[in-house]
């Protein structure tokens, strides 16, 4: 038995309504609905941590020096001439630790011209100055290959000014930017996997052919550079590479001479 609660006479558990007052007695308790969703949001508070590399070419010492003897005879002058040519096969099959993968051919799905047109540093005077680039123009860029957050920085100090290549491991072009000399720039939201570096010095950049005219000269670094992105619950962890395109007592990364040719295949 229960009371009604309104006119407080017993009645049966299972009514209902009141047979005395005629009121309703059923309770209609609220449900409360869940939803399901198997996405992760990271939390507000999340971090993001960076993994800082830094890649410095090493500047050889100059303090010892290998020194041969001139022969004295005919038949020592053909050894030698015998011995440097093979001697310099060797090292030019054997030059890089790390050969340059052929470059791939680029198509126009997913390249974008630069954001702003490169703007010449010209004048009509008789003696024309070096022509070059503002520092940071974007020569190339391939959109599709920056949907990720690792970072490259790469100053230049050489002396000279610079065009930089970012390139995949399999030889697909990725970036290239003009940065000048004293100055740096950077890449950034780079997808993860694996890169190759080029990079040419010289001046007086022709736009029209997209080399220097004076005094080029390329080179590529031995090292890959490989970007990884890890993500947790609390947050993100990236990696943010820096270079210096000028050798440095001490530095710990090795680059190689290419023919400007190879660089203008990239």
């Amino acid at each position: 038995m229960k009371k009604c609660p309104f006119c407080k006479n017993e009645i049966e558990i299972i009514e209902e309504q009141c047979p005395n007052c005629k009121m309703v007695l059923i309770e209609k308790i609220p449900t409360k609905k869940t939803s399901f969703n198997n996405s992760y949001t990271p939390p507000k508070d999340q971090t993001t941590k960076e993994n800082t590399y830094t890649y410095t070419p090493s500047k050889k010492s100059s303090t010892s020096k290998i020194r041969f003897g001139i022969p004295n005879t005919a038949k020592g002058w053909i050894i030698s001439i015998v011995g440097s040519i093979l001697l310099t096969v060797v090292l030019s099959y054997h030059g890089a630790s790390n050969p340059l993968p052929d470059p791939i051919p680029t198509t126009n799905i997913g390249n974008i011209n630069p954001l702003s047109p490169p703007v010449l540093n010209t004048t009509s005077i008789t003696k024309t100055p070096p022509r070059f680039l503002p520092n940071s123009t974007i020569l190339f860029s391939n959109q599709l290959s920056f949907n990720g957050l690792g970072v490259l920085n790469i100053s230049n100090g050489s002396g000279s000014d610079a065009i930089v290549k970012l390139i995949t491991n399999d030889g697909r072009k990725v970036y290239s930017v003009y940065i000048r000399n004293n100055n740096s720039s950077s890449i950034k939201n780079i997808n993860d996997g694996v890169y190759r570096l080029l990079f040419s010095f010289g001046s007086d950049w022709d736009s029209s052919q997209k080399k220097f005219l004076i005094n080029p000269s390329a080179q590529a670094f031995d090292d890959n550079f490989d970007f990884k992105t890890t993500h947790s619950r609390n947050g993100s962890e990236y990696d943010n590479i820096s270079i210096t395109l000028n050798s440095v007592v001490g530095g710990n990364a090795t680059a190689q001479p290419i023919d400007m040719s190879v660089f203008d295949n990239y």
